[in-house]
């Protein structure tokens, strides 16, 4: 690989000394900053914008299966769904269990100014409500799925937009 003049273009030493003195301008420092963030962020916000462009062209066509499409293509040996529904109920019994006591322990520390044991307990809180609300949503879907086999299977908006959704997501489905 021959390298000619026209690629091997380097600045000379008077240019580079030059360019080097700048520098010593009070602020020129601050300046060319200013100007290498500014061409970053624009360059980082360009990316952003084709990602979002992206993201909503694909949000325009989205393929979400109906209620029969996931039945069909389950497996031959997948449980039932009386067995799923019974699984998800204990999973959201226990959980719900788990965050009344969690709920306690942040209490009990908020109340004793234990800062630390107000963190964990608030995390260990949400942590098991993410459990009950992915629980519930499941449960959900299959009762909304059974009860229109041809639309798609909502998501946790659906989900939340339907009224009375808080009140199904802490009830623990005790006499059912």
């Amino acid at each position: 690989m021959s390298n000619s003049p026209d690629t091997d273009k380097k600045p000379g030493a008077a240019r580079r000394i030059a360019r080097s003195s700048l520098y010593l301008i009070p602020g020129y420092p601050l300046v060319k900053a200013a100007a290498s963030m500014k061409e970053t962020v624009a360059t980082g916000l360009q990316t952003i914008t084709d990602q979002n462009r992206e993201l909503a062209a694909q949000r325009k066509n989205p393929r979400s299966r109906t209620f029969n499409e996931a039945m069909s293509r389950r497996s031959s040996d997948a449980l039932p769904l009386a067995a799923i529904e019974r699984g998800c109920t204990r999973k959201k019994q226990f959980f719900l269990a788990v965050v009344f006591i969690s709920a306690s322990f942040l209490f009990g520390s908020v109340v004793g100014h234990n800062y630390f044991g107000t963190l964990i307990g608030f995390l260990f809180t949400v942590l098991c409500l993410m459990f009950v609300l992915k629980f519930e949503h499941q449960m959900w879907q299959i009762e909304s799925g059974r009860a229109a086999p041809d639309e798609p299977l909502g998501g946790y908006r659906q989900f939340f937009a339907r009224p009375g959704a808080f009140r199904r997501l802490f009830d623990p489905r005790l006499f059912r």
